[in-house]
């Protein structure tokens, strides 16, 4: 039985997903949250295999996906979007081609999207819109450790990983939400022991972190580092 915490802000919409949820054999309703700040403290409490995350929440605060995935491993985040799955392909494919820069309304739109999420280590995203055979689908996949994403976007999600990788399998070139973290901090011109005392930890953790960016994204220093994180819209 695979326990399912379902963190949504609208009554109605988190009402269907909790029956659901019950009325499938294979998943248990762990608990409901309607409120961003309470998310994190009914994580520790109940230890869901499942966080089924409203994308509101991330928008208030957008470190809590990858704050919920480094304190509790063992729970898998499924965000579910206010967007159909056509248009967060087009918003992947505005932040990833270098010719097309997305104006400041837009990257502010795309704030909430699945790529965001995706950056910071959820395990899928989901239309609100979808139906119950769809939201089930997608728990299951999530629960064998698949990710879930649109089938457009899956395309393209997965060629972006492997242009990434020299070798084209991209598995062992994913930056991490933590990596995301430091080259945008880098982007802001931070030094190492800057970066270290805004994220808490030691200033050679920092320079590991760095160390192995640059060696994903074939980058020689740090100006090069920040130029790329500009360009592509890394962070």
């Amino acid at each position: 039985m695979t326990s399912v915490l379902i963190a949504v802000a609208e009554p109605l919409v988190q009402i269907g997903i909790r029956v659901t949820i019950e009325e499938a054999p294979d998943f248990e309703v762990a608990g409901l949250v309607s409120e961003e700040s309470e998310v994190p403290a009914a994580v520790a409490d109940l230890q869901p295999d499942i966080l089924l995350l409203d994308s509101h929440f991330q928008q208030r605060n957008d470190r809590l996906v990858s704050q919920i995935v480094e304190d509790h491993p063992a729970c898998k985040v499924l965000v579910l979007v206010d967007h159909t799955d056509d248009a967060c392909t087009l918003r992947f494919l505005l932040s990833v081609r270098g010719e097309h820069r997305p104006t400041e309304d837009a990257l502010k739109v795309m704030r909430e999207c699945c790529l965001l999420a995706l950056r910071q280590s959820a395990r899928g995203c989901l239309p609100k819109q979808s139906g119950p055979d769809r939201l089930l689908t997608a728990l299951r996949a999530v629960a064998a450790g698949e990710v879930w994403v649109g089938p457009a976007l899956a395309e393209h999600w997965l060629e972006w990983w492997r242009d990434k990788s020299p070798d084209g399998s991209g598995s062992d070139h994913r930056l991490t939400a933590r990596e995301i973290e430091v080259i945008g901090l880098v982007a802001d011109g931070l030094s190492n022991r800057e970066i270290g005392t805004s994220l808490g930890v030691q200033e050679q953790t920092v320079k590991n972190h760095v160390a192995r960016i640059m060696d994903k994204l074939k980058v020689r220093n740090r100006v090069e580092l920040a130029l790329k994180a500009v360009r592509d819209n890394i962070a």
